[in-house]
């Protein structure tokens, strides 16, 4: 093979894993942000929460602290221990979308909404979908986060 016939093959080379080191960059990223907003919005930060979403997400989130009740903030506090994500793991669907699945341990039930009482839930999944706006992921909600069963 003749030196010009060689570069590019060799620059098709360096493009592509050039390319697989950006993908685990950016889902690094992703999963570090849903990992972020997780932790807040599971434990009823939701404040905290408001800075890792996009602007249309923030009604989703006003919605579920608007439907917390005595007896969810009772479950909360007399937990042995706030809530926590044991997991991550990202799916990069394309260069500004990716979908998270997060292991969420100890925290309030989602569904208790349509119950009397709060109750702690050990541990369930929940897939939390993020954008790329310019340099930053954040959560991109289109209803109530679900569980991932």
């Amino acid at each position: 093979m003749t030196k010009k016939k060689r570069w590019p093959l060799v620059l098709c080379l360096l493009t592509g894993l050039g390319a697989a080191g950006c993908t685990s960059e950016e889902e690094e990223q992703a999963n570090s942000r849903a990992k972020e907003f997780a932790e807040d919005y599971f434990n009823l930060r939701f404040d905290e929460a408001y800075g890792n979403c996009t602007e249309d997400s923030r009604k989703w989130i006003a919605f579920r602290a608007s439907n917390i009740t005595e007896h969810d903030l009772e479950a909360v506090r007399s937990a042995p221990e706030g809530a926590y994500i044991s997991s991550t793991e990202c799916q990069q669907i394309n260069d500004s979308t990716a979908l998270v699945r997060c292991v969420v341990c100890q925290a309030l039930a989602a569904d208790s909404l349509e119950q009397q009482r709060g109750r702690i839930v050990p541990e369930t999944a929940y897939l939390i979908p993020l954008r790329k706006e310019g340099r930053r992921w954040l959560v991109r909600m289109e209803g109530p986060l679900q569980n991932a069963k």
